[in-house]
């Protein structure tokens, strides 16, 4: 009886902290979610770019044994080495040169070659 009566002469003090949590809440979530898909997009980045470190090492021992770029692709370097990611591409083979392509989650990294020390990153498929 006590529950009813009291239910019956609430002044909405329990229905407006109730709003207030959830707009504080609300507010916390709008500013957390730009700084985590911040941090995925720079886990994808650095996770494309250390595979395609990894695979120049593989490009490198393509060269040796072919003695060229030439005719190389995701296969033959999928066969030299299987860890290789399944979506890496070879965009371009040449004589002297190539260009190895990655994408992960959506954002896409290539790296030139031959490597000659610090690797030189594009923020693109094309190298260019």
């Amino acid at each position: 009886m006590r529950i009813l009566r009291r239910l019956g002469t609430s002044d909405g003090q329990g229905i407006l902290g109730l709003v207030v949590v959830i707009g504080v809440l609300g507010g916390l979530i709008a500013a957390a979610v730009p700084g985590y898909i911040s941090f995925q997009d720079r886990k994808a980045d650095k996770a494309a770019q250390a595979q395609l470190l990894a695979a120049v090492w593989t490009v490198e021992a393509y060269n040796q044994d072919h003695g060229s770029y030439a005719g190389m692709d995701a296969v033959d370097l999928l066969k030299i080495d299987p860890r290789l990611p399944q979506a890496l591409a070879v965009t371009l083979a040449q004589r002297g040169r190539y260009c190895l392509a990655d994408n992960v989650r959506g954002r896409s990294w290539s790296i030139s070659g031959p490597y000659r020390g610090k690797a030189k990153f594009t923020a693109n498929a094309a190298c260019a």
